[in-house]
């Protein structure tokens, strides 16, 4: 097999990340936009000793589990790689997933519950992210979203002007729609991260559980044109109804996170409120421009009720958690245990997870700030019973796993949306723990994403 050359072939399996799988010649390719039970004709984009790469350019036997996509966007856009799979086939090969990344990774094999569905497979997203570019010459500036990268290539796709995306409220398109029109407006360029040059970088939407609405402008860092900006914010504000909260930050790190460094301007409230439920219990959540906040709200509340009910959480327990955010997971255990203690990095988000606990009639949470890179302080933590870590993608830091080595809790409850990370930090955390039940939680329908709650027993714990 040669790059360029065409390959017909039989899509067997998913794999984590969004492609399928096939064999040829005893050799696995990895098909972009394959679906199994496909059989295809595509092009090879890479050819290695132990696998390929390659691209569907015909559809040559469709699978019974086709689906028509909803969004006109769907093979341009980079955000949706299975809108085309009937979602009861994406859920399951999401489980099947996990499971294989612990076994493959972690070489464990707990017990699999029935993975969690999202709630809802449209219009379930509370955030969305997009992204500037253009307005310079005569390119007109653009607001919106990345399309795929092409086979091959590194990095970001081009941004295009979405027009309507199915995952998310018409009142997240109307204020993107309305925000594209101020800044062309404007006649001011896009930030270039390459050059540093340029201004307009993100605009971050949110439209929460309880209907309200925040816009987040984030631009370069360029005083002689936030006078603009504010003026973009404050029409903003105006000109959509019911909008809450409207805020300017500014970033002067070239890295392309949609995270405001320092705020310029708010117009409305500074602030807007989530709620999840916890049975018939409704814990609150105060949500900052730059708060991280899972994007589905109902199935977050999933998620922390999964957490919640295979941690067999009770009232005489300490829970130690572990990149608490805002205090996400804890908040929402706080109402069942004897004593919730936080680590966070951020000192904002710290001052919210306060905030958080007071909005709830909580007294018995403390929240703690400091980067979890370096390791926990053993002689200033109790003694947890149980220890939630829901660490970021690349998950927990390597000091981390040997402080809960040293702690001993009975008990680590460990969430992760990255099955691989996962399973690496499971392996590095036995032979101690055990990991006894794990359950995928479907947060991001139509995406190759997946949240997990895994259980570690210590080994010595009956």
């Amino acid at each position: 097999m040669q790059k360029g050359e065409m390959i017909e072939c039989g899509v067997e399996a998913l794999a984590f990340g969004g492609d399928g799988i096939a064999r040829v010649d005893g050799m696995a390719v990895f098909v972009q936009r394959g679906l199994p039970g496909q059989r295809v004709r595509a092009r090879l984009t890479l050819v290695k000793k132990r696998f390929a790469k390659a691209v569907v350019e015909e559809v040559l036997e469709q699978t019974p589990h086709f689906v028509e996509p909803q969004c006109p966007h769907f093979g341009v856009c980079g955000g949706c790689v299975w809108q085309d799979l009937a979602y009861s086939e994406q859920l399951a090969w999401k489980s099947r997933q996990v499971s294989d990344a612990l076994a493959r990774i972690g070489g464990v094999e707990p017990e699999m519950l029935e993975p969690v569905p999202s709630p809802a497979v449209f219009g379930y997203r509370n955030k969305m992210e997009f992204a500037f570019a253009g307005g310079r010459a005569d390119e007109p500036l653009r607001l919106g979203l990345h399309a795929r990268t092409e086979p091959g290539r590194k990095g970001q796709g081009a941004v295009f002007d979405v027009e309507r995306c199915p995952l998310c409220s018409e009142r997240t398109m109307d204020v993107l729609r309305e925000a594209r029109l101020l800044c062309q407006e404007s006649g001011i360029a896009a930030y270039d991260p390459a050059s540093g040059r340029g201004y307009w970088r993100h605009l971050v939407v949110r439209h929460t559980g309880t209907d309200q609405l925040m816009a987040h402008l984030i631009t370069a860092d360029d005083p002689k044109l936030h006078k603009d900006a504010a003026r973009i914010v404050e029409a903003l504000h105006a000109s959509i109804p019911g909008m809450d909260s409207c805020v300017h930050s500014s970033r002067r790190s070239r890295n392309t996170l949609a995270f405001g460094e320092r705020v310029h301007h708010v117009s409305g409230s500074k602030y807007i409120e989530e709620r999840l439920l916890r049975g018939d219990t409704a814990v609150r959540y105060r949500i900052s421009a730059n708060s991280f906040f899972q994007t589905n709200t109902q199935g977050a509340s999933d998620l922390y009720d999964a957490v919640l009910h295979m941690g067999g959480f009770s009232a005489d327990q300490t829970v130690l958690d572990l990149y608490c955010g805002a205090g996400g997971i804890g908040l929402f255990l706080a109402g069942v245990v004897r004593r919730v203690v936080g680590f966070e990095l951020s000192p904002d988000a710290v001052r919210d997870a306060y905030a958080n606990a007071r909005m709830n009639g909580l007294e018995n949470c403390e929240y703690h700030a400091g980067s979890l890179e370096d390791g926990l302080n053993l002689d200033s933590l109790p003694r947890p019973d149980v220890v939630v870590c829901d660490p970021p993608r690349s998950g927990m830091h390597e000091p981390v796993v040997k402080a809960l080595l040293a702690l001993r809790p009975k008990r680590i409850v460990a969430v992760s949306c990255d099955p691989a990370t996962l399973a690496r930090d499971c392996s590095r955390l036995a032979p101690q723990y055990s990991v006894v039940r794990a359950q995928a939680v479907d947060l991001f329908a139509h995406t190759h994403h997946v949240e997990t709650v895994a259980i570690l027993e210590r080994a010595d714990f009956d």
